[in-house]
């Protein structure tokens, strides 16, 4: 491995196993660190004992070898971390949303271009292989209304709108480019402030947009319709269905077969050998975190 490859991962919840999963595979894991889970250091120690576990991030951050840190911790350490991060000149993959306010993107991005060093920000579903089948078609087939409805249990801890929205966002973003404006149509709280939420959004050429999160439902889809002037298309996972005004049936038309992690993590790493770093999705995140602030 060259010291180019070697990288630390701060965070091994949930996703953050999913992470440690797919950069093993492509990259030297050097170090790892947490909040300290008892579990979850077991998890590591039993299925990856070469990852060396420390107790501390300024382990990671003082490290001359390690060149690049993934980040997957809550919202709310996100800002600190990365500027500590990218302070250290390390290159950093950071879980979505970048931070929480505009300010504080902004200036992680300044730091990051004064630095040299690649910002990344993990909007997974933008590397879904799907999402790039719907870009294509809609350069052919004008699409006229798009409909996200995502019913999930969980993540209670985080607020909906940087947690889930900007997940739609960051797609509706990649399809059309910035909306002319987003409406809070109705909010429902029953663990938290907002768990159920319904959003109507205005695109830029007289397109429509609607938006349903449910975190507090007893079943878990994600589901993506999108019409057009000709066919209706539904993206479901990694599979996309089409169909016609003459069809009553929707017809698997292709299915990927890379998870949409595998993909992002193989991308960062390229991006690492490249001379000039890309800010993309830097950018894209800070647009994604302006627009959450205009909603609420």
């Amino acid at each position: 491995m060259t010291t180019m490859n070697k990288i630390a991962i701060i965070g091994i919840g949930n996703w953050g196993k999913n992470l440690v999963r797919d950069f093993s595979k492509i990259s030297n894991i050097k170090k790892c660190t947490s909040n300290g889970n008892i579990q979850n250091i077991k998890w590591l120690k039993k299925n990856y004992p070469l990852i060396d576990y420390v107790n501390n991030y300024k382990e990671i951050f003082n490290d001359e070898e390690i060149n690049a840190v993934i980040i997957s911790t809550p919202i709310k350490t996100h800002y600190a971390l990365v500027k500590k991060a990218l302070l250290s000149k390390k290159h950093v993959f950071i879980e979505k949303p970048l931070c929480s306010k505009v300010s504080e993107a902004k200036e992680l991005i300044q730091i990051a271009k004064k630095n040299n060093v690649f910002l990344f920000v993990g909007h997974v579903f933008l590397f879904n292989e799907v999402l790039q089948k719907i870009i294509q078609i809609s350069k052919k087939e004008k699409i006229i209304y798009i409909e996200f409805n995502w019913k999930k249990f969980g993540s209670f801890d985080e607020d909906i709108f940087l947690n889930l929205l900007s997940h739609e966002i960051s797609i509706i973003l990649k399809l059309f480019g910035k909306p002319k404006k987003i409406n809070l149509q109705s909010s429902f709280g029953f663990i938290s402030k907002c768990d159920i939420v319904t959003l109507n959004v205005k695109l830029s050429q007289n397109q429509n947009c609607q938006i349903y999160l449910n975190r507090y439902s007893n079943e878990k889809q994600k589901i993506v319709k999108i019409f057009t002037e000709k066919n209706v298309y539904i993206w479901d996972d990694l599979k996309l269905y089409k169909n016609n005004k003459k069809s009553s049936d929707f017809k698997l038309i292709y299915e990927s077969k890379l998870t949409p992690l595998e993909i992002q993590c193989k991308f960062f790493i390229r991006e690492l050998y490249k001379s000039n770093n890309s800010f993309e999705y830097a950018n894209l995140a800070k647009d994604v975190i302006q627009l959450i602030h205009k909603i609420k």
